[in-house]
């Protein structure tokens, strides 16, 4: 496999850059050759799934030394430098088999075919989606039958794998055992897959158009006084949902499993720190694993979530509520209405360091185009206002992490996001009933007025600022 991979590079090198200039088709062929010898070189080093997760940092160091090297060499016209590359790949290929000689399967296997139509020419991927993120395991190019086929080791537990294309939509497959399953599809259209022999895979299948339908249903809700509730109110009927259809009938399948991590635009569904409800789905789940696969990672890394949400989920007993009275008669009321978050730059910033300035706490939610319009007004306030004392601490409820850092880029004022949403403790200890909402306070760090009883909040700010 070496020698060939070895000189089929050299030969493409040579009939691409013998040419002023390599086509296009041909630096696909060239790319498709190296990427398929890489997750070959990949899976020889991680060997069977305990050493895959121990090797991942070496694998992904080789793989991204193998992707420099075929990006520059595309670009480059000296004939030199891509024999020289070549060279370095080759000697690459060989550090990274010295591994081990054994093939990933010769052991127990499981194996994945079938026909994707209008894929011709095209790359398919094989990924894991393991405890430590995502792995990629195998790639094919497919030929004008549509046919392909994966196989690997048999996994410890269930696992989940994708296959797909690269930027598409993938089929999840769940496997736990030495099964064959079979995928049919259409490159054009790959969400319309079908399994054949996995009923598993078909439920996650399920959730995840259920899921899709949630997000568009959320998307098209009107960002009004009562969008939040409204929200809440939906996922919890979901959840409510997905956990008697999917995990309370049949808690040890890799579907119950699967339906505790489903998320809506990145926020978990389930929250088992948070919620009581959602921590016994996890205890549920994680009690059958541990009669199933004891000592498996996954059971593992499951039970430790379960514990700790049972503890942190506990119901409050007379013994807690005469020691949070007791602590309540004797404590300092300075800091009930303490924020602290973490802003661009992830550092926590908290509300009463500003004491001394007039400030406007602005709850809002960035993902939503009409409230935008709101910054531009704040904007006009602070540019009239900050030199003579006035600051904004604007607490975003944005789920998307990313989006958010965007949307605040720029902005001069104080930003920081909660990133619980409907669930942070805040929205209760300010009595945040709709978004947006916003209070004035005053240099001493009192809240004084809070929108709805404010008529010209230009005229308010002036007043506070002279006091």
């Amino acid at each position: 496999m070496q020698r060939y991979t070895f000189f089929h590079i050299i030969f493409i090198f040579v009939l691409n850059f013998s040419r002023k200039q390599a086509t296009p088709a041909k630096k696909d062929e060239f790319f498709h050759l190296c990427s398929t010898r890489l997750h070959y070189l990949c899976t020889r080093m991680r060997g069977n799934r305990l050493r895959l997760l121990r090797n991942a940092k070496t694998s992904c160091k080789i793989e991204r030394t193998y992707i420099f090297i075929i990006m520059k060499t595309l670009h480059t016209k000296s004939l030199f430098s891509v024999l020289a590359a070549a060279v370095i790949m080759f000697f690459l290929s060989a550090c990274g088999s010295n591994e081990g000689n054994n093939d990933n399967t010769s052991g127990p296997c499981f194996t994945i075919n079938g026909t994707i139509s209008n894929a011709e020419g095209k790359v398919l991927y094989l990924a894991n989606e393991s405890l430590g993120g995502t792995l990629i395991l195998d790639s094919t190019k497919i030929g004008n039958d549509g046919k392909f086929e994966f196989k690997q080791p048999k996994p410890e537990t269930f696992e989940f794998y994708v296959v797909g294309f690269r930027n598409g939509t993938p089929a999840v497959i769940a496997i736990d055992s030495t099964e064959t399953i079979t995928l049919t599809a259409d490159a054009d259209d790959f969400t319309g897959h079908t399994f054949g022999n996995s009923p598993e895979s078909e439920k996650i299948k399920e959730m995840a158009e259920l899921t899709r339908a949630l997000e568009k249903q959320i998307a098209g809700m009107k960002p009004d006084a009562s969008f939040l509730s409204r929200k809440a109110a939906l996922l919890k009927e979901f959840k409510e949902n997905m956990a008697k259809q999917y995990i309370i009938p049949a808690p040890y399948t890799a579907s119950a499993y699967f339906t505790l991590w489903l998320t809506i635009k990145g926020e978990p569904i389930f929250k088992p720190l948070a919620e009581r409800a959602d921590s016994k789905c996890y205890a549920a789940v994680a009690t059958s694993m541990k009669l199933k696969f004891p000592g498996a990672q996954r059971t593992k890394h499951l039970c430790d979530i379960a514990e700790e949400g049972m503890k942190a989920t506990r119901p409050i007993n007379i013994q807690d509520v005469e020691k949070f009275e007791a602590m309540a008669n004797t404590a300092s009321t300075s800091n009930i209405f303490e924020i602290s978050l973490p802003n661009r730059d992830g550092d926590s910033i908290r509300l009463s360091s500003l004491k001394g300035k007039v400030v406007i706490l602005d709850f809002t939610l960035y993902e939503y185009s009409k409230l935008k319009m709101r910054n531009i007004d704040l904007r006009e306030l602070y540019d009239k206002y900050n030199k003579k004392g006035l600051e904004i601490y604007q607490v975003s409820l944005d789920s998307r992490e990313h989006f958010w850092q965007q949307e605040a880029l720029g902005l001069p004022w104080t930003c920081v996001r909660d990133g619980r949403g409907s669930e942070s403790p805040y929205l209760a200890r300010f009595n945040v009933q709709n978004i947006p909402t916003y209070y004035l306070v005053n240099r001493n760090g009192e809240i004084v007025m809070r929108d709805m009883q404010i008529e010209d909040i230009s005229k308010e700010i002036a007043r506070l600022l002279k006091e």
